[in-house]
C-alpha cells in the first residue's frame, strides 16, 4: 500500500483510529484485570520509547488515521508521559488526542496534559463507594481518583470527560444511581462497559457479565431516558437523561465491548 493510502478494515469502512499503549504498567490491582501479585512485566527495554511511538503514529496519520487514543497499563505511570503528548499533538493530521486513566495521578499531571495538547479524558471509575473501589481496584484510592476527576474538569478545553465502569453481577441500584448522579451534577458521561475475560484471576464467567438490560432498568426504575442517534456499526447504545440535566449516559443493551477502558 503506497504511503497517504486510506487504511480501510474488510467491509470497506475508512479507519480513523489508533489505539496506543504506551505501557503494560499499572498502578491498580482490579481483580477481573489482573493478579493481585506476580504480574510479568514487560522489559523496560522492549517498550517502544517516545521516538518510537511519535514515529508510528506520524505513518498511521499520514494513511489517515485523525484520532489517537493513549492507554496503557496506566499511562500516566510512564515516566515524563506529558511530554510524549505534545509530541503526538503536534503531529500534522492528529486531530483528537484522547487519554484513558484510572485516575490517581491525573490532579497532580492534568495542568501539564492540557497544556501539552490532549483533548479528551477517560476516567476509569467502577464504584463510587469507597469500600467497593477497594475490593475492586485493591486499592484505597477513590477519594485520589476523584480529585482527578475535579482536576481534569476544570479545564474546559478538554471535553468531553468520560467516567468509564465495568458493572459486576452484584452492582446495586444504589451504585447505579450514584453514576447517575455524577452524569447529572456535572455533566460527565458515564459509560457502562462489559466485563471482557481477561483472566486476571481466571475469574471470569458468563454468570458474571451483567448486561447493559439490567443497568438500563435500575437507571430507568428512578430517570426517564431517550435514546440518542449512533452510527449502525456503534457497539454501544447510548442514552440522555429526559430532563435534560446532563449531557448523556451510555448504558448500551449489549454492553460496549472494549478492554475495560475505551
Amino acid at each position: 500500500m503506497p504511503l497517504g493510502s486510506p487504511l480501510e478494515d474488510a467491509h470497506g469502512r475508512l479507519i480513523g483510529d489508533l489505539r496506543v499503549s504506551v505501557t503494560d504498567r499499572c498502578n491498580f490491582r482490579c481483580h477481573y484485570c489482573m493478579p493481585a501479585e506476580g504480574m510479568p512485566w514487560i522489559p523496560r527495554e522492549e517498550i517502544l520509547s517516545f521516538e518510537e511511538i511519535e514515529r508510528l503514529v506520524a505513518l498511521f496519520a499520514a494513511l489517515g488515521v485523525t484520532d489517537v487514543r493513549l492507554t496503557g497499563g496506566e499511562p500516566l505511570v510512564r515516566r515524563e508521559f506529558p511530554a510524549l503528548v505534545a509530541r503526538l499533538a503536534a503531529i500534522d493530521g492528529v486531530a483528537d488526542l484522547s487519554l484513558t486513566t484510572n485516575g490517581y495521578l491525573l490532579a497532580g499531571q492534568a495542568a501539564e496534559l492540557v497544556a501539552a495538547g490532549i483533548d479528551r479524558v477517560n476516567v476509569s471509575i467502577d464504584s463510587l463507594a469507597r469500600a467497593r473501589f477497594f475490593e475492586i481496584t485493591r486499592r484505597d484510592a477513590l477519594d485520589r481518583v476523584l480529585a482527578g476527576l475535579d482536576a481534569i474538569a476544570a479545564f474546559p478545553a478538554v471535553s468531553p470527560v468520560k467516567v468509564n465502569a465495568v458493572p459486576m453481577p452484584d452492582l446495586g441500584r444504589d451504585d447505579v444511581l450514584r453514576f447517575c448522579n455524577l452524569a447529572r451534577e456535572r455533566g460527565f458521561q458515564v459509560r457502562f462497559i462489559e466485563f471482557m475475560p481477561l483472566d486476571g484471576d481466571r475469574a471470569w464467567r458468563a454468570d458474571k457479565v451483567l448486561t447493559g438490560a439490567a443497568v438500563r432498568a435500575m437507571v430507568e426504575a428512578e430517570h426517564e431516558l431517550r435514546e440518542l442517534p449512533r452510527e449502525p456499526h456503534s457497539t454501544a447504545r447510548v442514552f440522555a437523561f429526559a430532563d435534560g440535566k446532563a449531557i448523556r449516559i451510555a448504558n448500551p443493551d449489549a454492553l460496549a465491548h472494549a478492554k475495560h477502558r475505551s
